[in-house]
């Protein structure tokens, strides 16, 4: 008796199952989502000038890479931004960032801080608050994924989510609560001048 092994018709070419991503692809993938790996760094950080180093390095750790799928490219190059940020706001140094031969500039102009700011509350928490908040909660890392990276238990990083998610809340109920008042008082003032 001989067992045949059939293959699904939408399988796969042998080149397109080992394509491994390239500087090229790498390259083309940070132009293309340069805001949103900055927004990212930012959030991260909470600093531009370290986002804007955050990114040179994670771009200096994508390159050369020749083991990554193109498939996870974007994958990848996340993953890289958060483990650089992790460096740079816990004080580890980085020391791949060393390793390439090439230099990154950003254009920090090109950045409009204010609007990539999603939430100043996120940006306002401690440290690892806010890594864990944004490696769990915006990112959708598991709690062990985030335990391992910031070198935390699994219950620091859940009580650090915690804190987190219930200081963002509290924040945002504040500001918007001063942003009813402000509509009120405007509103209230625009009709004594009718």
């Amino acid at each position: 008796m001989t067992c045949a092994l059939r293959f699904p018709s939408h399988r796969r070419s042998a080149n397109e199952t080992h394509s491994f991503a390239t500087d090229g692809d790498f390259e083309q993938l940070f132009v293309a989502e340069m805001t949103d790996f900055f927004r990212l760094s930012l959030q991260l950080t909470a600093n531009a000038e370290k986002a804007d180093r955050c990114l040179i390095y994670a771009m200096r750790d994508c390159f050369g890479k020749s083991t990554i799928s193109r498939r996870f490219a974007r994958v990848w190059a996340r993953r890289m931004v958060i483990r650089n940020a992790i460096r740079l706001v816990l004080g580890i140094d980085n020391d791949n960032a060393c390793d390439a031969g090439c230099e990154f500039h950003l254009q920090p102009s090109g950045y409009r801080t204010e609007e990539l700011r999603e939430s100043v509350a996120v940006l306002d928490l401690p440290d690892v608050d806010r890594l864990a908040f944004v490696i769990c909660f915006l990112e959708r890392l598991s709690i062990l994924d985030c335990a391992l990276l910031l070198r935390r238990s699994p219950k620091d990083v859940n009580d650090a989510i915690a804190r987190a998610a219930k200081r963002v809340a509290a924040l945002e109920d504040q500001n918007h609560s001063e942003t009813l008042r402000t509509f009120r008082t405007t509103t209230y003032n625009q009709d004594l001048v009718l």
